[in-house]
């Protein structure tokens, strides 16, 4: 178990060092002076959308669901970018079979606890390789969400904690500035588990991605 947090806190604070790298970088990078042949377009921010799932999610129920983001990115130094992303994750859905108080008959199976993750991290990114067409990317996150458990649509259990993800972007650029591809990333939640164990610390996510960057007027 030890070891285990050992990991979980070199893994954040990896991910951390480096958001606070790449957030310092595009800072510095944004009060420079520009140079003269500068592209206005290298500092067009990127707006992204991605739905897709959650999987191998820790804790109960842990059956995963629907997972959402949306954010924006401005890119720096050629190859990198940062910026902010909203998100929110299902974690997973339990059911239970109902049954008549009186009969004892079944009636059939409803949904009885739900759980849920949703929050916001600043991100960001690298560019692995490029082609023509091609790109992809390396994230991380570092940010803080909330954790909510409902029973029968009351919520039951709530907490809040830091969070970290890492993850890896496949894209296919299309035409003008649109591009879409898949993003297949990690997210671990530092939630205590001491009066609920039954939270979810850790959950992978795979998902639809489209972008845009436009390009501002000179």
């Amino acid at each position: 178990m030890r070891g285990f947090r050992r990991v979980r806190a070199k893994f954040a604070g990896l991910a951390a060092c480096a958001v606070l790298l790449a957030g310092v970088r595009a800072a510095s990078a944004a009060t420079a002076t520009p140079a003269a042949s500068t592209a206005p377009a290298s500092v067009a921010p990127t707006v992204l959308v991605s739905a897709g799932s959650t999987f191998a999610v820790s804790g109960v129920p842990g059956t995963g669901g629907a997972s959402v983001s949306a954010g924006m990115l401005w890119p720096f130094e050629n190859r990198y970018a940062f910026g902010g992303t909203l998100f929110a994750d299902d974690l997973g859905t339990g059911f239970e079979e109902l049954h008549d108080p009186n009969t004892g008959t079944a009636l059939g199976t409803v949904g009885s606890t739900h759980r849920w993750s949703f929050g916001g991290e600043w991100r960001a990114e690298a560019r692995l390789h490029e082609s023509r067409s091609l790109r992809l990317l390396w994230g991380a996150g570092f940010g803080y969400g909330r954790q909510v458990l409902d029973e029968f649509g009351t919520a039951h259990d709530s907490v809040s904690g830091v969070l970290a993800s890492t993850g890896v972007t496949f894209l296919y650029k299309a035409s003008h500035g649109h591009a879409v591809g898949t993003t297949l990333a990690y997210r671990h939640q530092f939630v205590h588990l001491e009066s609920e164990p039954d939270r979810s610390t850790t959950w992978a996510t795979a998902t639809f991605e489209w972008r845009w960057q436009g390009t501002p007027r000179e």
